[in-house]
C-alpha cells in the first residue's frame, strides 16, 4: 500500500509538472509507465486532468454558481479549462497544511487580503504575476504581491425603522449609543469590523484607525455588552435580524438588500463608515493547474462583465476601477465601491490584520466572553 501511495504521489506531482512546463510529456508518459498498474495508470490519468482544470477553494453555497458563471463560463469558453469546486473552505491553518504536505489540491482560494499578507510572508503561496494579471483592473493598494483583490465586501450595520423612524441611527457613534438608540445589537464574534466600528464610535477619524489601539476599542466594546449578541455566519447576523431580535445588528455589507426586502423595508442598511474588506485571490504553492493558467484566471475574474455579473448574483463589490461607474443604480446603495459610497466608507489594512488580527481576534473573544 505504501508503494502504491508513493506512486500514486509521482504520478500526481509528475503531472502537476509536465502542465507546468518542468517535465517534458515524454519524461511525464514514462512515469506513468513506472507506475506499473491500472489503478495507478488511472490516479495518474486523474492527475493530469487536475492540472487541466482549475479547482478553487471558497465556502460553497450561492458563492460556487456566482463564480461558475461569472469567470468559470467566460475563462472555459477561451481556454477549454473548466473550473471546478472545493467548498470545504479555505482557512490559513487548512491552506498551510495542505502546502506542507506537499499534495496540492487546489489551484485559487477566495480569501481576504489579509490571508495573502500572511500566507505570502510565510511561504505557502505563490507570487502573482503581473504579467499577466493586469494591475490596472485593481483598484489602488489591493494589487499585492502575493493576492488579487477581485472584490470587495464590507461590515455595515442595520436598525428597525419602527424603533428609530423619526432618528435613524447613522454612524458607529450611534449604533454604541445605547442610550439615545436602546435595543439589543449585534457584533461579528471574530472582531474584524467590530474593532473598526468601536474606534470610529469613539471618536477615531476613519484615516486614523490603523494601527488600532486594541485597548481603546475593547473598552468601548465592552461598554455595550450588556446588550450585545455576537454572530459567526451570515445566515445568523440575517436571522437575528429578520426575527427581531436585534434593534440594530452588524451585516455583512451585500446581505443589506436581501434584508430589507425580507422585512419590507423595516430594517434598513447604513453604508456610512462601513469598513470594506479586500477579498482577495490566493495561489497555493505548487498549484495542480501550473501558474499560467491561473493567472490568467485571476485575470478573468478582473473583467468587468464578471465583475459585475458577481456584484448582481452575491452583491460583492468589483475592485476594478472600470466597473465602478458601471455599477446599477439599484445597487448604488448597497456597493462599497459605488458613487454614493466609496468616500464613506473605511477601507481595511490587510498588513495590520495579518501581523496584529490573531492577538486581536484572541483579545476580542476575552473581552466578550
Amino acid at each position: 500500500m505504501q508503494d502504491k501511495n508513493f506512486m500514486r504521489d509521482m504520478a500526481r506531482q509528475g503531472a502537476i509538472a509536465f502542465k507546468s512546463g518542468k517535465l517534458d510529456r515524454r519524461s511525464f508518459l514514462m512515469l506513468c509507465v513506472m507506475a506499473g498498474v491500472a489503478t495507478l495508470a488511472v490516479s495518474a490519468g486523474d492527475a493530469e486532468a487536475a492540472a487541466n482544470e482549475i479547482v478553487m477553494w471558497n465556502w460553497g453555497g450561492e458563492s460556487e454558481k456566482c463564480h461558475g458563471d461569472a469567470i468559470g463560463k467566460p475563462f472555459e469558453a477561451a481556454t477549454g479549462i473548466p473550473l471546478k469546486f472545493d467548498t470545504s473552505g479555505p482557512l490559513q491553518g487548512k491552506i498551510k497544511e495542505m502546502v506542507d504536505s506537499g499534495k496540492v489540491t487546489a489551484d485559487v482560494c477566495d480569501a481576504d487580503g489579509f490571508d495573502a499578507i500572511a500566507l505570502g510572508k510565510s511561504g505557502h503561496l505563490e507570487a502573482i504575476d503581473y504579467a499577466i494579471v493586469e494591475k490596472s483592473k485593481v483598484k489602488d493598494g489591493f494589487a499585492l504581491e502575493y493576492g488579487v483583490s477581485v472584490i470587495f465586501y464590507g461590515y455595515a450595520f442595520m436598525y428597525d425603522t419602527q424603533a428609530f423612524g423619526a432618528n435613524p441611527p447613522n454612524s458607529w457613534a450611534d449604533f454604541f449609543d445605547t442610550a439615545k438608540f436602546p435595543g439589543k445589537r449585534s457584533l461579528y464574534k471574530w472582531a474584524n469590523g467590530s474593532i473598526e466600528g468601536a474606534l470610529m464610535a469613539d471618536g477615531v477619524p476613519k484615516d486614523k484607525v490603523y494601527p488600532c489601539d486594541m485597548p481603546r476599542a475593547l473598552a468601548k466594546i465592552k461598554s455595550i455588552k450588556a446588550d450585545s449578541l455576537y454572530w459567526g455566519s451570515g445566515s445568523e447576523a440575517h436571522d437575528m435580524i429578520v426575527n427581531g431580535e436585534v434593534a440594530l445588528g452588524m451585516v455583512w455589507q451585500n446581505r443589506g438588500k436581501a434584508i430589507e426586502e425580507r422585512t419590507n423595508g423595516r430594517y434598513k442598511l447604513v453604508m456610512n463608515e462601513a469598513i470594506a474588506m479586500p477579498g482577495a485571490y490566493i495561489v497555493p504553492r505548487g498549484n495542480p493547474a501550473g501558474r499560467e493558467n491561473v493567472m490568467k484566471f485571476i485575470n478573468q475574474a478582473l473583467q468587468v462583465d464578471s465583475q459585475l455579473t458577481i456584484l448582481d448574483c452575491l452583491g460583492m463589490t468589483p475592485s476594478n476601477p472600470e466597473a465602478f461607474a458601471r455599477i446599477p443604480e439599484a445597487m448604488q446603495p448597497y456597493a462599497v465601491n459605488s458613487a454614493q459610497n466609496i468616500d464613506r466608507v473605511l477601507f481595511n489594512d490587510p498588513v495590520w490584520w495579518a501581523d496584529m488580527g490573531g492577538d486581536a481576534v484572541n483579545d476580542f473573544l476575552d473581552a466578550i466572553g
